[in-house]
C-alpha cells in the first residue's frame, strides 16, 4: 500500500508546520479541591481547552516513559517512523529520579500513535 503525502514537506518535521503551545490541564471536585493537574503540556496552539485536557488526561501515558530515548532503524518505514527504545547508556548518566516520567507533549503521543498505526 502507497500513501501520497499531503501536508508534509520532504526533508522536514512533519511537525514544522504546526505551531504548539503550553498549557495546563486540570480537573476538579464539584467542592473545588484539586483530583488532576499536569502543568506545561505542549499541544497544538489551535487546539481547545477541552482538547488539551482529553490529550493529558486520557492520552498521555503517566509514568514510565524513559526521559532518554533512541530510534531504532526499520527497513522500509520513513524515519520520522521509526520506534524508539531506551536509551540505557544516557539514561545511566542521569540521577535515578530522572530517569522516568510521563508524556508531556503531544508529540510524543502522536509519535507513539502513529508507529502503532504503522
Amino acid at each position: 500500500m502507497r500513501i501520497e503525502r499531503r501536508y508534509t514537506k520532504t526533508g522536514s518535521s512533519p511537525y514544522a508546520e504546526i505551531v504548539f503551545r503550553h498549557a495546563t490541564s486540570e480537573i476538579r471536585n464539584p467542592d473545588g479541591s484539586v483530583v488532576f493537574r499536569l502543568e506545561n503540556i505542549e499541544v497544538p496552539e489551535a487546539w481547545s481547552q477541552v482538547a488539551a485536557d482529553v490529550l493529558a488526561q486520557k492520552y498521555f501515558r503517566k509514568a514510565g516513559v524513559p526521559s532518554r530515548l533512541k530510534k531504532v532503524e526499520e527497513n522500509d518505514v520513513p524515519s520520522w517512523l521509526w520506534r524508539s527504545v531506551p536509551d540505557d547508556k544516557a539514561l545511566a548518566a542521569l540521577p535515578e529520579g530522572e530517569r522516568f516520567g510521563s508524556e508531556m507533549t503531544s508529540k510524543q503521543v502522536f509519535d507513539r500513535l502513529g508507529g502503532c498505526w504503522t
